[in-house]
């Protein structure tokens, strides 16, 4: 199987700070994630984690706040792309107003 990155992305032009939950909280927020992880099963490779705002060069010395609102990751295996996409059909970061996924396949080097 190949294996796909899906980044997570705040479309609405700013990064969203990280709010501050109570454990109770938190378990009703990673609820919808965990349900996907179920369905997912041993196509998920790696939950992932969120992301903090980047910062972005392109020299490697003057560094900037990216203009890419990239709020974390996930990976998984699929054999195709067409795949991958169906297991990100209802997936919980949708219930995010202004936020997409994008996939990548992961070419090995």
């Amino acid at each position: 199987m190949k294996r796909f990155m899906a980044l997570y992305c705040d479309t609405s032009g700013a990064h969203q700070p990280t709010p501050d939950l109570t454990a109770e909280q938190q378990e009703q927020m990673m609820a919808p994630w965990i349900n996907w992880e179920k369905k997912c099963g041993e196509q998920l490779v790696d939950m992932g984690a969120p992301f903090t705002p980047a910062s972005a060069s392109e020299n490697g010395e003057d560094w900037t706040p990216s203009k890419n609102f990239v709020t974390g990751y996930s990976i998984v295996s699929a054999n195709n792309l067409a795949e991958a996409q169906a297991l990100f059909q209802g997936h919980p970061i949708y219930n995010h107003p202004g936020h997409s996924v994008e996939i990548s396949e992961c070419v090995p080097m």
